[in-house]
């Protein structure tokens, strides 16, 4: 259900080169807010949360005590990364994820959007197949500006480009943009290509809808805040894909020589990846409240992390939970919605990308509609 084949950071190419094995781990399989998965975890403590305790067969008498500790102690909205890393310590990284995925899924705005998402799924599905009805006239009020993720240009294999949504969404005739950042450069510098952007539509009929992936989600928070509430009237929506909103540890830690994999880079782009400098930035961020904003992040496990993605989220590990680029907890924008793929990474791989991208503009554009009284249109079925 990706919005992007291969959504791309920074350690995509060299994660593709090491393709470390994966992790053995324990079987397990089990229920998340709605989503069934089957793989192995890293702990037995993961195993039984997954397959027991979150299914309420509780057997363990002393495991049930700790985790309903863990649930009675709380957290004051979803759990931080400091949080995740104490669960991480105390149970395994892959508890810590499956607790992070279960928190996402008790919201209730977070709950209905996924179910919305299933429905418009079925439908998109029909659509793409030539089986189902016309999309209704209210989604082509629409349009959409696309901003790329890390080196799009130099490796466009990775989907830093956002080709495939970009094509689902123009055989269906939406209007599109796409932004030309520079592909290497600073969080900062691409954020004014973004913001003049965003005002060189402003006078368009249509509303506009942001989708940035990756580094990119940086840049277009940076700019929503930039231009403010006033300049960006215009703007319906945000779909933040895999965001690498405060920083990556791997752009701390120089894990590799990225030039002798990548070629020549622009320093000053993996420097505003920085984590001290991320979470500054972040902790700058005043998204305007009327921009409707869709955090699409994937939550792996032990065992059903992909090759792209291995080799950052083994390093990663010793941070807490994450998606082989950056700590969950680091990827949304808070108080605001969030469909979590259980089982994915940050690269999100799948199968049917063209009938998830339209899924996800169809039950992104239905919220919209909703929220302006129109709700003039509903997608049906179940998946």
């Amino acid at each position: 259900m990706a919005m992007t084949r291969v959504p791309f950071q920074f350690a995509a190419i060299f994660a593709a080169l090491l393709l470390v094995p994966a992790c053995a781990g324990v079987p397990a399989r089990g229920l998340v807010g709605g989503q069934t998965i089957e793989t192995r975890v890293d702990s037995e403590a993961a195993r039984y949360f997954l397959t027991n305790y979150l299914a309420g067969q509780r057997s363990d008498t002393a495991l049930d005590a700790r985790i309903d500790h863990v649930y009675r102690s709380g957290d004051n909205g979803l759990p931080d990364r400091n949080r995740l890393k104490q669960l991480s310590d105390n149970f395994s990284v892959d508890f810590a994820a499956l607790y992070f995925a279960d928190r996402l899924a008790r919201v209730p705005r977070n709950r209905e959007f996924f179910r919305a998402f299933n429905r418009a799924f079925v439908y998109a599905r029909k659509a793409s197949s030539g089986e189902g009805a016309p999309l209704p006239s209210s989604v082509y009020s629409y349009e959409f500006l696309f901003v790329p993720g890390y080196l799009y240009r130099r490796h466009p294999m990775t989907g830093a480009d956002l080709a495939a949504p970009r094509a689902t969404l123009e055989q269906f005739g939406f209007t599109q943009h796409f932004i030309q950042t520079a592909e290497d450069g600073a969080v900062e510098a691409n954020a004014e290509i973004v913001a003049a952007a965003i005002r060189a539509r402003a006078q368009a009929r249509r509303r506009l809808i942001l989708v940035s992936v990756s580094k990119s989600g940086a840049e277009v928070a940076t700019a929503l805040t930039t231009l403010g509430s006033e300049r960006t009237r215009h703007v319906a929506a945000w779909i933040n894909i895999a965001g690498v909103l405060q920083g990556s540890p791997l752009a701390d830690e120089a894990l590799l020589d990225l030039e002798h994999i990548l070629g020549q880079v622009d320093a000053a782009g993996v420097d505003s990846l920085g984590t001290q400098r991320s979470r500054e930035r972040f902790s700058g961020f005043r998204i305007p409240s009327h921009v409707l904003v869709v955090n699409y992040i994937g939550i792996p496990l032990t065992g059903s992390v992909s090759r792209l993605a291995q080799s950052g989220f083994l390093r990663l590990r010793a941070y807490g939970p994450n998606d082989g680029v950056s700590l969950l907890s680091d990827l949304i924008v808070p108080d605001r919605l969030t469909l979590a793929e259980l089982g994915r990474d940050h690269f999100l791989l799948d199968e049917q990308v063209d009938v998830s991208a339209l899924a996800l503009a169809l039950t992104l554009i239905d919220r919209l509609e909703q929220s302006d009284g129109a709700a003039r249109f509903r997608v049906d079925g179940a998946r």
